[in-house]
């Protein structure tokens, strides 16, 4: 199990987080970005990524992401780097790996049930994406 609380969690999936300074408005947060973080953010997001010039070397671009995002963006790196689901309780993201015994995964279900965890998945063939019963069509 990992958890995901703050922004510098990201920093593994390919996300790092910079600076606030560079918003005007004080909300953003530059972040530079690796191949695999913008893939990350373009499933989460559903859309592809044409980021500007990086900041930092190893980064391929850069991005600004408003403070609301660590939550998804977070439930995406997981579920995007192998990990079989992941919970949100509050404001953190806990990844949990194929490893993870099924005891210790309920015991901390059962210890957080008050702060009513959400879980996520892919689930079924197409993994992100749900197959439109009329049509067939999955994207």
């Amino acid at each position: 199990m990992k958890t995901i609380s703050s922004w510098e969690h990201l920093r593994p999936f390919g996300i790092n987080a910079l600076t606030g300074e560079a918003c005007s408005l004080m909300y953003r947060i530059l972040c530079d970005i690796t191949a695999e973080g913008k893939r990350v953010i373009e499933k989460c997001l559903s859309c592809e990524l044409k980021p500007p010039e990086n900041w930092n070397s190893g980064a391929i671009g850069s991005i600004m992401l408003v403070p609301e995002m660590l939550v998804p963006i977070a439930i995406f790196a997981f579920l995007e780097n192998g990990y079989r689901e992941c919970w949100v309780i509050g404001g953190a993201v806990v990844g949990i790996e194929v490893t993870d015994d099924e005891k210790t995964m309920e015991r901390i279900l059962k210890r957080y049930q008050d702060k009513h965890p959400r879980r996520f998945a892919y689930h079924g063939q197409h993994e992100d994406r749900n197959r439109h019963e009329m049509s067939g069509r999955v994207q």
